[in-house]
C-alpha cells in the first residue's frame, strides 16, 4: 500500500510512521522541515520524505501520483495567531486540490470529538476542516477522539504539571465537564486499522476509552497514580482569559494552545457514536492503565514524540528539540551548596 502521511513530525504522525513502514508499506512522509524527521534504520527503506508546506501549494506537487491512503494530522491549534480556523482551512483546500490530482482512495483524518449543543473555535475549526475533506473526490474516514493519554502528549503534559506542581488548586467551573479519554496506543491502532477498509468510508467515528471522568476526576486519579495528595477548590470567578494564563504560568504549555484548550473544556467531550467498535475491536486502555503506561514510558526514556515536535523551525537551531523533554520528576530542582569559613575575629 503507497500512504501519504501529512503531519509526520508531529506528535501522532512521528509514532504512527513506523507502525506503517514496518507493516511493509511505502509510505510517503510530508514534512515543512525534514530535519525534525527522525527515522529508525530499520523503517528507512520504506519511507519516503516529502519537503512541502500546505499552506504553499506549489510545493505540493512533490505528493506523487500514485497513493493509496493519505493521512491528514494537521492543525494549527498552537498557532501564535488570531486566524488559526483560516490558516486551517486553507490548508485542507490546498490538500484536497492536489489529492484530487492522484489516485488516493481515502482520506483519513483525526478530529476531535464535537458537543452538539456547542463549540469551541477550535473544534469548530476541525468541523470545517472535515467538511471540506469530505469534498475530495477519495472516500475520507473521520475519527473524533477527546483528550489523548500518552507521554509527551500536551493534554497529558498539562495535567501532569498540575498535579504535580500544585497541591491546592484553584480551579473554575470546567472540571466538572465529561471526558471520554483514550490511550495513544487506541488511537494508533484505529488510525492504521482504518486504511482501505470499506466499511469506514465516508463516515465518522468517536473514538475514546472505557471510562467517563469528569476533569476533576482525571487529576485526582493521576495525583493518586503519583502517590499525591492534592485538593481542587472550584470557584465560578476565573474566565476564559485567566484560565489561559493560569495554564501558561502553571503549565509547559504556551499561551495559544492553553487559550484554545480552555475554551474547548466548556463542552462535554464524550463519544455519542461508538459503531467503529464492531469494525475494528478493540480493548481499550482505561484511564489509569494509559496514565500508568505513560510513566512507564518516561521512566524508560521511551518518549517516541511530544507535542512541541510539530514547531516550526524558523530561525532555531537544528537540535532545539532534542533539549525538549518530559521531566522525569515533573518539576525542575535546583541545588547547591556554598562552603565558607566563619570569621572568629569578627564575633
Amino acid at each position: 500500500m503507497k500512504i501519504l502521511l501529512t503531519g509526520a513530525n508531529g506528535y501522532i504522525g512521528s509514532r504512527l510512521l513506523p507502525i506503517l513502514a514496518s507493516k511493509g508499506h511505502t509510505v510517503f512522509a510530508l514534512v515543512r522541515e525534514p530535519r525534525r524527521l527522525h527515522l529508525e534504520e530499520s523503517v528507512q527503506k520504506n519511507v519516503q520524505v516529502i519537503q512541502a508546506d500546505l499552506l504553499q501549494p506549489t510545493s505540493l506537487q512533490r505528493i506523487p501520483q500514485e497513493i493509496d491512503v493519505a493521512y491528514y494530522l494537521v492543525h494549527s491549534m498552537a498557532e501564535p495567531k488570531e486566524d488559526f480556523q483560516r490558516l486551517d482551512q486553507n490548508a485542507a483546500r490546498h490538500f484536497v486540490e492536489r489529492l484530487n490530482q492522484t489516485n488516493c482512495k481515502q482520506i483519513n483524518y483525526l478530529s476531535g470529538i464535537q458537543d452538539p449543543h456547542s463549540a469551541s473555535k477550535h473544534l469548530a475549526s476541525r468541523k470545517e476542516v472535515e467538511g471540506i475533506l469530505k469534498k475530495a473526490e477519495a472516500a475520507t474516514t473521520i475519527l473524533r477522539a477527546a483528550i489523548i493519554v500518552g507521554e509527551g502528549s500536551a493534554s497529558f503534559e498539562i495535567m501532569r504539571d498540575l498535579v504535580e506542581k500544585l497541591p491546592i488548586m484553584i480551579a473554575p467551573k470546567w472540571v466538572k465537564r465529561l471526558c471520554q479519554p483514550i490511550a495513544i496506543r487506541d488511537v494508533l491502532y484505529y488510525l492504521e486499522g482504518a486504511s482501505l477498509q470499506e466499511e469506514m468510508w465516508n463516515k465518522c467515528f468517536d473514538i475514546g476509552g472505557p471510562d467517563i471522568l469528569s476533569y476533576r476526576m482525571l487529576l485526582l486519579e493521576m495525583a493518586r497514580i503519583r502517590g499525591l495528595k492534592r485538593w481542587i477548590i472550584q470557584v465560578p470567578i476565573l474566565s476564559p482569559r485567566l484560565s489561559s494564563y493560569w495554564l501558561y504560568l502553571v503549565t509547559s504549555t504556551n499561551f495559544f494552545l492553553a487559550k484554545s484548550l480552555v475554551a474547548s473544556l466548556k463542552n462535554d467531550v464524550v463519544c455519542q457514536n461508538s459503531s467503529i467498535r464492531h469494525i475494528l475491536p478493540q480493548p481499550c486502555l482505561s484511564y489509569q492503565e494509559a496514565v500508568e503506561r505513560a510513566f512507564d514510558k518516561i521512566a524508560q526514556g521511551g518518549v517516541v514524540s511530544r507535542w512541541t515536535d510539530a514547531v516550526s523551525s524558523g530561525r532555531m537551531p537544528i537540535d532545539f528539540l532534542d533539549h525538549v523533554k518530559p521531566p522525569k520528576e515533573g518539576c525542575v530542582r535546583l541545588r547547591f551548596s556554598k562552603f565558607f569559613r566563619k570569621n572568629h575575629e569578627a564575633v
